[in-house]
């Protein structure tokens, strides 16, 4: 199902919903940069055979959603978003706890909604998530890129992703090259922004508030694994990491994959029960 969520600013997202038959949980997917919610087919698929509803939204400036391209202005634009997925999941799938996953800067993303608006939310599984960059922004690229925020804050370049950094098989990069809706822009305003909530992750400690699952590849060459490494080190409660070796950036995509996709459905499964208890 493909349909267009609405928030009440009058901000459309596309969105895309795949009900599982026996539906015991549901999770809102959120996707990384220059991507889609289209690429997470096959994992939505794999889930719902094992009761898991899933619903993913293209963040603005992606895929179907509308804007210009790898664009938004502000982190409240995205969350507004996320809470008209999570409010589309309620409607969809009443009763049933809802869950967060995000990859690479959706894992950046749905970490910092799950400290700022916690409140029903089951879990949080962070994939590869943008709290680290295997390479950080030069100083002269970030003072240009302030600059341009100032004047023109759509202002967009390559954001600087090679795609056969995605996995280990050159398979995946031809694929992601051949995707109509991807594209390697990002806009200062979504740059900036997107470092700004990095930063803040990457200094947080305390309780996390809702159970957490935070998954990487230790030979990921987009995001660093020492960034989820040190959050999991720094956060109390129900946080689990898990590391794979000598894998990279989209564990889903890796052989892997089944592995992957079965330690999360079975990290959401378990809490369920815990929410139905």
């Amino acid at each position: 199902m493909n349909n267009t969520l609405k928030t009440p600013g009058g901000r459309q997202f596309h969105f895309r919903h795949w009900p599982a038959g026996q539906s015991r949980a549901v999770l809102c997917i959120v996707h990384g940069l220059g991507e889609h919610s289209g690429r997470y087919d096959s994992y939505a698929e794999f889930l719902n055979t094992r009761g898991i509803s899933c619903l993913a939204m293209d963040l603005p400036g992606h895929g179907m959603t509308g804007g210009r391209k790898g664009h938004f202005s502000s982190l409240q634009e995205i969350f507004d978003g996320v809470d008209a997925l999570i409010a589309k999941a309620g409607e969809l799938h009443a009763g049933l706890p809802v869950f967060l996953l995000g990859q690479s800067m959706g894992g950046n993303i749905v970490l910092n909604y799950a400290l700022r608006k916690p409140k029903g939310i089951a879990g949080v599984i962070a994939q590869s998530s943008w709290i680290r960059l295997h390479e950080q922004p030069s100083a002269a690229l970030l003072r240009f890129a302030k600059f341009m925020k100032g004047i023109f804050p759509a202002f967009a370049q390559s954001n600087g992703l090679n795609p056969l950094d995605l996995a280990t098989s050159p398979e995946v990069a031809r694929a992601y090259k051949a995707d109509p809706l991807v594209h390697d822009r990002i806009s200062v305003a979504a740059g900036l922004t997107m470092l700004e909530a990095a930063r803040f992750l990457d200094t947080f400690s305390g309780e996390f508030p809702v159970p957490l699952l935070l998954m990487h590849g230790t030979a990921d060459r987009i995001t660093d694994f020492q960034g989820s490494a040190s959050l999991a080190e720094r956060c109390t409660g129900d946080v689990q990491l898990e590391l794979y070796e000598g894998f990279y950036h989209e564990l889903h995509n890796e052989p892997i994959a089944k592995e992957v996709m079965g330690r999360v459905a079975s990290w959401i499964l378990e809490r369920s029960m815990k929410n139905e208890g």
